[in-house]
């Protein structure tokens, strides 16, 4: 009997390190930030020998609302004649290229230099000329600040934007610029919700605001986004929106914001959650597992110790917490492509299994245990 104890000791503290183990090296755990930043873009920053009369800004959503064209295009005033910046272009972290017309024909951008040039005077500068739009930083470099949500707000140096230099007559032009945007993604619920922003806090800096019109237009499905322009010229949300503006908007920033809908799949795991699935399996594991201990102690009622309730109470617990872990991933893969994947420290959950164990492997033995009083006592009849 001390042998047989000793065997069973032995093999109990074999199975547990090895599922402790297999716990730590399949939990995962993701403390990456909620919060993704997308694409960083602003209305135009102008110099003060240019009125900008009007700005029209489209915006194409695709279909799932991972990408978005954005057509923005400037109806300027110039009041002097020869080589000029009209305007610097904010914009970080687009897809593909960031391509200018002017007047239909395409320009080359530039990057602003760091450092002023050797020998170069700051009022020499070509960059000279934005002193009403950009606050003074230093000698070689100017910043702007752009709100991009109620509460954030960002600092631009010289450097960070584009700009290009162009021979400009004097009176009206056309500026077109296009990019592709990537969505800001909020992950801190179980699907992402998405949407894009545009800074228009620049255009305070302007020498004259003329008008705004902005439109969306969204491929595929229409899909019924928020937006903090308030209601559209259509009166609600429609393939096309449309907005229009004769002043600076209260809002220093524009805001489409988009959460999908789960399918019917994901709605019901949703509702159960990892602990309502994890309980349903707990409850299916629990009654196999008695099935189990009954069928063997119908054929070893005189037996002192039950190697399926050590085996079971050992095994039970751990497919318990590894099935809550993998049940993240499991509702992730339902729901799709628009899964937040973020979940925290799920592998912490490991520090439950030595708590919960001793209280099954005490309440198992004990069923046990009447059930082979049970059947001793009906033997004995």
């Amino acid at each position: 009997k001390k042998y047989d104890m000793k065997k069973i000791s032995s093999f109990t503290v074999l199975i547990i390190s090895l599922m402790l183990l297999f716990i730590c090296n399949s939990a995962k755990a993701n403390m990456a930030s909620p919060f993704i930043e997308g694409t960083k873009a602003a209305s135009a920053i102008s110099s003060r020998h240019v009125d900008i009369l009007h700005e029209s800004i489209f915006i194409q959503i695709d279909e799932n609302f991972h990408t978005a064209k954005y057509k923005v295009e400037y109806t300027i005033k110039s009041d002097v004649v020869g080589k000029q910046i009209p305007l610097l272009f904010c914009a970080v972290d687009y897809k593909d290229d960031f391509c200018v017309w002017l007047d239909d024909r395409p320009v080359k951008v530039f990057d602003i230099p760091f450092k002023k040039e050797e020998g170069e005077e700051s009022s020499d500068s070509i960059f000279s000329d934005f002193t009403n739009s950009c606050d003074r930083c230093d000698d070689n470099n100017r910043k702007i600040e752009c709100r991009w949500d109620d509460n954030t707000s960002e600092t631009y140096y010289s450097f960070e934007m584009k700009y290009f230099q162009p021979e400009l007559s004097q009176g009206t032009h056309r500026i077109r610029v296009e990019y592709t945007a990537y969505p800001w993604r909020n992950c801190l619920d179980w699907i992402t919700k998405y949407n894009f922003r545009y800074s228009l806090s620049p255009a305070k800096k302007w020498k004259s605001f003329g008008t705004l019109d902005i439109t969306v237009e969204q491929a595929g499905k229409i899909k019924d986004y928020s937006s903090n322009l308030g209601n559209p010229q259509e009166g609600g949300i429609k393939q096309i929106n449309t907005w229009h503006f004769d002043s600076l908007p209260e809002d220093e920033f524009m805001e489409l914001t988009y959460k999908p809908e789960p399918n019917s799949y994901a709605k019901i795991l949703l509702t159960f959650g990892p602990e309502g699935l994890a309980a349903v399996y707990g409850i299916f594991l629990f009654l196999l597992h008695l099935k189990f201990i009954t069928c063997y102690r119908k054929s070893n009622r005189q037996k002192r110790f039950s190697w399926v309730v050590i085996l079971g109470s050992i095994l039970v617990p751990f497919f318990i917490l590894l099935f809550f872990i993998y049940s993240y991933s499991i509702i992730d893969f339902v729901i799709g492509k628009d899964a937040s994947q973020r979940h925290g420290y799920i592998a912490l959950i490991i520090i439950f299994y030595p708590i919960i164990l001793p209280f099954y492997w005490v309440l198992m033995w004990l069923i046990d245990k009447r059930i082979k009083y049970k059947m001793l006592h009906q033997q004995e009849k």
